[in-house]
């Protein structure tokens, strides 16, 4: 079954309509992936989608079994040779001498240079960016199946926090590796296609880092000082995102200041969050908290969560430059947006503290649906 309704459907074909493209062509290939196939198939992976303007979907699928368990299409192409001669089922559909053909944004270019190899006379639409644009809007809001999809990856990523505790005070030998796989087995355990992404954990020693890499080492976790683990459970392809920031001992007052400016932060984020406010003042009201405690914070503070874990909308600080001022849009919290919050304070040497939760609107009503808290092992 497609996560797109009709009427999101309708508002791709209208676009269509108005910038008199011919046809849309989404392709979702491992050197190349995008999530949108799924969104307006429900295929899960591997292949390429034509949309027309009247709305009928063509799937030419890698694996035709799994399209045919997963897919809401007009039609599914099951040719065995279709992948590699998609040219040929574009040009069946295109009708025009000079077609015009809508790309995403993110497409590897091998696919366009096929394309127009196969039709000479076909022309790009020159602004790939607006078609990107256009998914990300209509992805910045969730049906009620969605919802019930992401608060299940929630609840899976609740279970685990018990897990995380038990580890951080039961198991002070533990690496930051052997965590990893602790959270990679139980989110399986509960229900999990998968994680949403790798792990990030990081003891006193990498916590200043936002993305700590290796995303976890041999490294023993419970050293004294600031640690986190930064993790997120997949539900039916859609996407939870945790961050659990730990204290291991007693801190110095550097560290205990990092960490409880953190925390202001993130009460400040919650209590700012409400229908009809911009996500930018979301942002700046912890943001406020940090600067006026003489940090920075190096990153958004939140990002949508769906069928990727990084979706729209962002939640992030309001341009200061006049040029960037030029192309941004004020977007609003409104009925079934799904987001994180998560700033994060992080000072070299002393480490890092970041508090994630994920945050939907739903019937009018601001649930914060994950429940990370800070943790402190003596």
């Amino acid at each position: 079954m497609r996560p797109i309704t009709e009427e999101k459907m309708a508002e791709i074909t209208a676009f269509m309509e108005e910038k008199k493209i011919d046809l849309l062509f989404l392709a979702d290939w491992e050197n190349s992936r995008d999530v949108n196939l799924r969104f307006l198939s429900g295929h899960p992976m591997d292949g390429f989608l034509l949309l027309t303007p009247g709305g009928e979907t063509i799937l030419i699928p890698w694996d035709v079994e799994l399209a045919k368990e997963h897919a809401t299409v007009d039609t599914i192409i099951t040719d065995p040779d279709s992948r590699t001669n998609f040219e040929q089922y574009v040009k069946e559909v295109l009708k025009s001498d000079s077609p015009v053909i809508g790309v995403n944004a993110m497409i590897s270019y091998r696919w366009i240079i096929a394309l127009k190899k196969a039709l000479p006379a076909l022309r790009i639409y020159d602004n790939p960016i607006e078609v990107n644009e256009l998914f990300r809007k209509l992805r910045s809001t969730k049906t009620p199946k969605e919802l019930a999809f992401l608060e299940k990856a929630g609840k899976i990523g609740n279970k685990v926090l018990k897990d995380i505790e038990k580890f951080a005070k039961e198991v002070p030998n533990g690496t930051e590796n052997d965590l990893s796989f602790l959270v990679m087995k139980k989110i399986r355990e509960y229900g999990a296609e998968d994680n949403s992404f790798p792990s990030l954990v990081a003891n006193v020693e990498r916590s200043h880092l936002i993305h700590c890499h290796p995303f976890a080492g041999n490294n023993q976790f419970s050293k004294p000082g600031l640690a986190l683990i930064d993790f997120g459970a997949l539900y039916q392809g859609y996407a939870s995102d945790i961050t659990v920031p730990i204290s291991f001992g007693k801190l110095t007052a550097e560290q205990e200041k990092i960490k409880q400016t953190c925390f202001a932060a993130y009460e400040a984020a919650i209590d700012a969050i409400d229908i009809g406010v911009p996500l930018w003042k979301i942002s700046q009201a912890a943001v406020d908290v940090i600067e006026k405690a003489g940090f920075h914070m190096p990153h958004g503070l939140g990002h949508g969560l769906g069928l990727t874990v990084h979706d729209a909308p962002g939640v992030r600080q309001k341009p200061t430059s006049e040029e960037k001022l030029k192309d941004f849009v004020e977007l609003k919290v409104e009925e079934g947006m799904v987001f994180t919050i998560e700033p994060g304070v992080y000072v070299k040497g002393a480490g890092g503290q970041r508090l994630e939760n994920d945050v939907m609107i739903k019937n009018g009503k601001v649930v914060v649906y994950t429940k990370s808290k800070p943790l402190e092992v003596e």
